[in-house]
């Protein structure tokens, strides 16, 4: 990550809510996939709140279909799983 996404127009960070999580995804991600050949691709994303919400949900199902590791999302990840979250892991070992 090199800098925040999530901006005011003052430039300062903001906290990042389900609005603008979505507004992301739809002005910015799903944009970017239409330029790559996505047909097998799946997303995973953490529990966090503004990425399980209904609305954010139904909207990357409308993008992955079934290929969307989520909590409440169609492929339920294991949670504390070392494969998912292996820098949590990695970090945590040094």
């Amino acid at each position: 990550m090199v800098e925040s996404f999530f901006k005011n127009d003052e430039g300062h960070n903001v906290t990042v809510n389900g609005d603008r999580y979505r507004a992301m995804i739809t002005n910015f991600f799903i944009p970017e996939l239409n330029n790559h050949d996505v047909q097998e691709l799946w997303f995973q994303q953490d529990g966090a709140t503004c990425h399980t919400a209904r609305a954010t949900i139904d909207l990357l199902k409308d993008t992955f279909g079934d290929r969307l590791i989520s909590r409440f999302g169609p492929v339920n990840y294991p949670a504390r799983s070392c494969d998912l979250t292996p820098l949590d892991y990695f970090c945590g070992a040094m």
